[in-house]
């Protein structure tokens, strides 16, 4: 198994990519735009892969638990985990995120970065 954070990559890149495509749509480039969204969809996408093959199958316990002091003084955690219902769910949303871009590809016209 990996010591890589792959949960928290698989929650913050999209955010991180959504960012990085709204402020390429500012530049009014629509092929910047579509050319981020899909690269940033398809390397979530490759993330959520080490999940599912690294994933057993065997045990009813959470897997790769990710856990760190948020707020302290209030007792708060930054806690993640995966459960056998949960992994086959990441992998379907991250493959869904790549052929809602591609299928908007040329769909959408005005307000890009915003889609």
């Amino acid at each position: 198994m990996s010591d890589l954070p792959l949960l928290s990559l698989v929650i913050w890149l999209p955010i991180i990519g959504g960012l990085v495509v709204l402020a390429a749509g500012a530049s009014g480039n629509n092929s910047v735009v579509r050319w981020v969204a899909l690269l940033s969809s398809v390397v979530v996408f490759l993330v959520s892969l080490p999940l599912w093959t690294g994933f057993n199958l065997g045990t009813h316990e959470m897997q790769f638990v990710e856990q760190a002091a948020w707020i302290p003084a209030f007792n708060i955690t930054y806690y993640l985990g995966v459960d056998g219902i949960s992994m086959p769910l990441i992998l379907l949303t991250t493959f869904t995120t790549i052929l809602v871009v591609v299928a908007g590809w040329e769909v959408i016209q005005n307000r890009v970065a915003q889609y």
